[in-house]
């Protein structure tokens, strides 16, 4: 059955030591996992939040979404050397903090578009990179988890097909997929067809509503979501991935979000838990 969680998103921007309250709100809150949006390794508190978790007992998946100078798919390749480089770390960020799944965009320059379908050039470059980056997670017993995401944030890879076709030119078994069922609401012909579609290749998910606000804000069809993790026997983590409405002047130009969904995340985080878990005591019946 999947555990839910909150993601630090709905607190933190780029987290902090400053940031570390927020572990202890999302225990509070009840949450059965935690993800932390790790979006510079290089400056993460990664010793401090391992101590912090230590106190609570949540699934830790890692996030990020890598900025454009850390391109996989770059022509240049001193941007495409610095994408490794960032991963790597990453994974040393998430082995210490006890993540045993790294998702999001990790593949690519997060916001990096050529205008153009992505080419078998591109194509070429992410596999070599993903296989390096498997290689180095292998000794962590990591997996890396392939966010598809929506065609305005990346040409690269909008749906859950495409992933399992990287995934399979990688050939590597630690590399699986993260679905977002916001950006599915926007890709996705079907929704439950695409979770179906992944099987057991699917390692994370993503819980947010089609407007991205927290799930019973709009109009995904949840009921149909867990009947899908069901089938396909998920036992991985879904955690609320919305942002923090008291920090939307820094959110909305990495997000595009500019609205505001509640006065706090803590009004977020406990109507998104608090809907999902009734959503699947509906299915579950537990």
């Amino acid at each position: 059955m999947i555990k839910l969680g909150l993601n630090t998103w709905l607190w933190a921007v780029t987290f902090g030591e400053e940031d570390l309250y927020c572990i202890d709100e999302i225990a509070r809150l009840g949450a059965e996992a935690i993800d932390l949006s790790v979006n510079d390794p290089f400056h993460f508190p990664a010793a401090k939040v391992a101590e912090k978790l230590k106190q609570y007992d949540m699934e830790v998946i890692v996030t990020t979404a890598m900025s454009k100078e850390y391109n996989a798919i770059s022509p240049d390749p001193k941007e495409r050397e610095a994408a490794l480089v960032y991963m790597k770390k990453l994974l040393d960020v998430a082995h210490e903090v006890g993540a045993k799944i790294v998702g999001g965009v990790n593949y690519v320059g997060s916001g990096y578009h050529t205008g153009k379908p992505r080419t078998q050039q591109e194509i070429d470059w992410d596999v070599e990179y993903l296989k390096q980056a498997s290689e180095y997670a292998a000794q962590y017993g990591i997996t890396i988890a392939l966010e598809a995401i929506k065609r305005f944030e990346s040409h690269f890879l909008n749906r859950a097909e495409q992933a399992l076709e990287l995934i399979d030119l990688v050939g590597a078994d630690n590399i699986k997929v993260h679905l977002d069922t916001f950006h599915m609401n926007i890709e996705e012909d079907d929704i439950p067809g695409a979770i179906r579609l992944c099987g057991d290749k699917l390692a994370y998910m993503h819980l947010v509503d089609s407007n991205r606000g927290t799930p019973g804000m709009g109009h995904i069809p949840w009921l149909d979501v867990f009947k899908a993790l069901k089938d396909i026997d998920y036992h991985g983590a879904g955690c609320v991935e919305t942002f923090n409405p008291q920090r939307l002047d820094e959110i909305a130009p990495l997000t595009y979000l500019t609205r505001r969904f509640a006065d706090t995340p803590e009004e977020l985080a406990e109507q998104g838990l608090r809907y999902l878990k009734a959503a699947r005591t509906m299915v579950y019946g537990v």
